[in-house]
């Protein structure tokens, strides 16, 4: 059995007051960037340029993904009205109009 007893009473602060100060004044100080390897002075042309995310290998158009998407109130209620009320569901609605957005400032982005 252990002779230690339990305290009712939190650490004191000032054991690690030292390496506390310490950690905080270094807070503000810019640590340089470690030296890139040898080999890692390519230029940015020498280099191929890496494929877009959804060009690798192993994307497929098949395969449906979820993303969940935060609206205010008013707004998904809208989104519900327009399910109602056109044959569309709310997913259906969401792509038509979602999926063109994407394309464009994607072609916007890359230039392709």
């Amino acid at each position: 059995m252990s002779d230690s007893k339990l305290s009712s009473h939190p650490p004191s602060m000032d054991e690690g007051r030292n390496s506390l100060d310490e950690f905080i004044g270094r807070a503000g100080v810019h640590t340089p960037e470690p030296p890139a390897p040898a080999g890692a002075a390519l230029t940015m042309s020498a280099v191929a340029p890496e494929p877009y995310p959804w060009k690798v290998p192993g994307v497929r158009e098949d395969v449906a993904k979820v993303f969940n998407l935060r609206l205010p109130e008013p707004d998904l209620l809208k989104l519900k009205y327009i399910a109602e009320h056109t044959p569309d569901s709310m997913q259906q609605f969401c792509q038509r109009v979602l999926r063109p957005a994407i394309e464009a400032k994607i072609q916007e982005l890359t230039g392709n």
